[in-house]
C-alpha cells in the first residue's frame, strides 16, 4: 500500500475505507469520498476521476461530477456530462452528501496486478471550460489479489513524496454462491451447489484459524440479492438470508460470534450494469440509461422487463443468478516471530 506525504499541501481531498479487490472475472473499487473540499463554486463543475494505471495500460473508471447550481442547469439542457463520460454519477451541490460511498466494478485484466489507482481531480467553469489543470494524487497499489482497505487523507501535492507503509494485518477474501429456495432465508445444505460452495467458505474459515501464527480479527459477510422482484421484499431477504449464513458459519465452525460482522446489499444493480455494460446486449445502452437514471428501483426493473423483455430472459438466465452472491473477508493479524 503506498500512501502519499508532504511538508505542504495545495488542497486536501479526504478519501476513506479503500479497497481494491478483485472477485473472480471482476475488479471492485470501493471509498468514500469526502466531498467538504470538493464543492464547487459558482459556475463551476468538480469532477473527480480514479484512474488505474500500470507500466503500458490506463483504464478510467466512472467520475463523479459536482455540479453548481447553474452548471447543472447548463449541462442538463445540452443533454451532457462535465466528465465527458456516460458513467459519470452527477451531484448537484445543493444536494451532495457530505461523504459519497463510491463504487464500481470493471472486468479485470492481469495487467492490474501491481497497478496503481489514481484520484484525478478538474475544475471547469462556464460552457466546460478548463479552469484548473488536472490534479492527481497516487491513492494505492493492487498487488497479489489482496484486499487493500484503509484510511487515506488524500493531499495534492506539487512534488509528492511516497511512503510505503507496511502492516501486519492481512485479508484472505472468498465469494459463495449460496442458493435458497424462492422467498426462504433457511439455509439447505442440499439444496442446488450449496454443499460445495459451504464447504468451500467453511475450508477458507477453518484454514485462518488453525494457523498458529495468525490471529483473527474479524470476518465480515456481505449478501446480495438481485434487481428482480420488490424492493421491500428484496431487502429483508437479503438481510434474513445474510443472518442466516453468518449464523451457520458462526455454529459450524464453533466462532466467537463477535469476531463476525454482517452487511448485506438489497439489490445489486452495480453489479448488473457492470454485467450490461460489458454484453452484446441488442438493447444494452437504453438499458443503462435506465439503470443510470434516478427512478426508483422497481420502476428500473419493471422499464426494462416490459420494454426488452427478450434482453430481460438473457438477463434471467446469465446475469441475475451470479448477482445473489455473498462475499467474505477474513482478517487476521501475523505474530510478529512469523
Amino acid at each position: 500500500m503506498l500512501l502519499a506525504a508532504s511538508a505542504y499541501a495545495m488542497q486536501a481531498q479526504q478519501i476513506e475505507d479503500l479497497e481494491l479487490k478483485r472477485l473472480g472475472d471482476w475488479m471492485l473499487v470501493k471509498m468514500e469520498i469526502g466531498l467538504a473540499d470538493a464543492l464547487p463554486g459558482a459556475n463551476r463543475t468538480v469532477v473527480l476521476t480514479p484512474e488505474l494505471r500500470s507500466d503500458q495500460n490506463r483504464l478510467s473508471l466512472k467520475p463523479l461530477g459536482i455540479y453548481s447550481r447553474n452548471q447543472w442547469y447548463y449541462y442538463q439542457r445540452i443533454g451532457k456530462k462535465a466528465g465527458e463520460s456516460p458513467e459519470e454519477i452527477s451531484l448537484r451541490k445543493g444536494k451532495a452528501p457530505a461523504v459519497f460511498n463510491y463504487e464500481t466494478m470493471v472486468p479485470y485484466r492481469s495487467w492490474m496486478d501491481g497497478a496503481e489507482l489514481f484520484l484525478l481531480r478538474e475544475t471547469k467553469g462556464c460552457c466546460g471550460e478548463e479552469k484548473s489543470q488536472l490534479q492527481e494524487r497516487l491513492l494505492a497499489v493492487f498487488r497479489d489479489e489482496t484486499v487493500v482497505k484503509t484510511r487515506v487523507d488524500t493531499v495534492y501535492i506539487d512534488r509528492p513524496v511516497y511512503i510505503e507503509k507496511e502492516s501486519r494485518t492481512r485479508s484472505i477474501n472468498g465469494e459463495a454462491f449460496i442458493d435458497f429456495p424462492i422467498g426462504e432465508t433457511v439455509i439447505q445444505p442440499s439444496y442446488h451447489a450449496n454443499k460445495k460452495e459451504l464447504a468451500d467458505m467453511r475450508a477458507t474459515i477453518e484454514s485462518a484459524m488453525a494457523n498458529p501464527g495468525w490471529t483473527i480479527r474479524k470476518i465480515w459477510i456481505k449478501g446480495h440479492a438481485s434487481p428482480e422482484g420488490p424492493y421491500d421484499k428484496n431487502e429483508a431477504l437479503a438481510k434474513g438470508r445474510t443472518e442466516a449464513i453468518r449464523d451457520y458459519v458462526v455454529s459450524l465452525c464453533r466462532l466467537d460470534g463477535s469476531l463476525m460482522s454482517v452487511e448485506y446489499e438489497a439489490e445489486n444493480w452495480e453489479g448488473l450494469r457492470s454485467f450490461v455494460e460489458a454484453s452484446s446486449l441488442p438493447h444494452r445502452g437504453e438499458i443503462l440509461e435506465i439503470i443510470d437514471g434516478d427512478r426508483l428501483p422497481d420502476d428500473k426493473e419493471w422499464m426494462i422487463k416490459s420494454r426488452y423483455p427478450d434482453d430481460w430472459k438473457i438477463l434471467l438466465q446469465q446475469c441475475l443468478p451470479y448477482l445473489r452472491r455473498t462475499d467474505y473477508r477474513i482478517d487476521y493479524d501475523i505474530k510478529e516471530n512469523n
